[in-house]
């Protein structure tokens, strides 16, 4: 039992956090927003398009990202549980102290499918996924412990689950001057991204119901309704505006608007699937292969539109003659498959760099839903070209057992 247990948080921990534009951003924990250059200005800062930039090419598949994580458990963890022959009292508890109020799962992934810049504007196309949920803790400890208490009362924000899978074509104007700005202050450049986005899959939770009473007189009640609202195949289109400034010569300072106006419309098959489980006045001497109530109801629904919270970004950048300096705060109006509702601050710096190898560090600040990220890449420029490798470790320093989850990145890009 404490195998399948312990298994089954993992394997959801790899099944199922904020949204990651393009693949590079993993070399620096998502501090990538003044750093972004070509192909990638499209996603993170149009205003860097810049009309002195080269020319610049995305080919298919070659930058592609993926993470898995969870705020719980780690394979330490996995490792203890399934090596002991009985669980303590004492193992038990040390399992649920790791877990806040609920076991938070997320995963995503992106992949380039082709981009090309000229001058101040670019043209690129990417594929993205994103999935999220949340498992009580209470659900575990009855697992663990059985139905000790007199009632458990379970949330919607505690137990829920969301996807969302796309595919965008974007194009992005940059490297305007914002005009009537005094002479003494520095210039701002701003720029424009639009994207057409066209929608593969959604899930959501719509609504979320459950209890379990224990009454001596009445014996147990328990209820579990959970209803999922389903999309497959739509269109939608989304903005951002963007800025930045060379305060002086090395520091930069920049933000972002993202997802502006931002919407998918399922036109294609929607429909909610129902699950309802319950139980009333159940007593341990009567109960028969009936005593409890389940039934299963699918159905078509009108299409629906999921929206696209705006995202706000602020970034800042020192360039130095050995190294790059960069920190970024990003916060979501919302929190959906693909944004947080709670700001995350990054933190990076890298090898400055002409040509030849390079490396890079980046790390993101945990907060209630979101682990501690720590970044490693590296990568080697040529004249006409880039590549690069990166891994990233969740609420660990290392990559390892310790590690909460992981992210992997490939970049590879050509210029002329």
């Amino acid at each position: 039992m404490k195998k399948l247990l312990l298994l089954l948080c993992l394997i959801l921990g790899l099944a199922s956090l904020f949204a990651m534009p393009t693949a590079k951003s993993i070399f620096y924990a998502d501090s990538y927003m003044l750093r972004a250059s070509g192909v990638e200005a499209n996603y993170w800062n149009p205003a860097k398009l810049s009309k002195e930039g080269h020319f610049n090419i995305w080919l298919p598949v070659t930058n592609t990202a993926i993470y898995i994580s969870n705020t719980s458990l780690n394979l330490d963890t996995y490792n203890f549980f399934v090596s002991r022959d009985t669980l303590f009292t004492a193992d038990k508890e040390r399992l649920l102290d790791k877990i806040d109020g609920a076991l938070r799962l997320s995963s995503g992934g992106t992949t380039s499918i082709f981009g090309l810049t000229m001058g101040n504007a670019a043209i690129s196309a990417s594929a993205k996924y994103y999935a999220k949920g949340a498992l009580s803790e209470k659900y575990l400890n009855i697992l663990l412990f059985g139905n000790t208490e007199d009632s458990y009362q379970f949330i919607e924000a505690n137990n829920k689950f969301a996807a969302l899978a796309y595919s965008d074509i974007s194009y992005g104007m940059g490297d305007f001057t914002i005009p009537y700005i005094p002479e003494q202050l520095p210039k701002i450049k701003a720029g424009f991204s639009v994207s057409l986005l066209t929608g593969i899959y959604s899930i959501n939770t719509q609504e979320y119901n459950g209890y379990v009473i224990n009454d001596p007189d009445d014996g147990m009640s328990a209820l579990q309704e959970v209803k999922l609202r389903t999309g497959k195949g739509g269109v939608g289109l989304k903005g951002m505006l963007g800025a930045y400034a060379e305060v002086m010569p090395g520091p930069e300072a920049g933000i972002t608007l993202d997802n502006i106006a931002g919407f998918i419309k399922w036109s294609g098959t929607s429909k909610i699937d129902s699950y309802s489980f319950s139980a009333d006045s159940v007593f341990v001497s009567n109960i028969e292969e009936d005593f409890y109530l389940q039934e299963d109801e699918s159905y078509d629904i009108d299409s629906f539109t999921t929206s696209l919270p705006p995202e706000l970004r602020l970034a800042a950048l020192y360039k130095h003659k050995y190294a790059v300096v960069s920190a970024d705060w990003v916060h979501g109006f919302k929190d959906t498959a693909t944004n947080s509702a709670i700001g995350i601050l990054s933190l990076a710096v890298s090898t400055a760099q002409q040509q030849g190898w390079g490396a890079s560090w980046g790390l993101a600040l945990p907060n209630s839903h979101n682990p501690l990220k720590v970044s490693y890449g590296v990568n080697f420029k040529g004249k006409n070209s880039d590549y690069g490798l990166a891994v990233q470790s969740y609420d660990s320093i290392l990559p390892g057992m310790k590690s909460k989850g992981v992210s992997l990145g490939f970049s590879m890009g050509f210029g002329f």
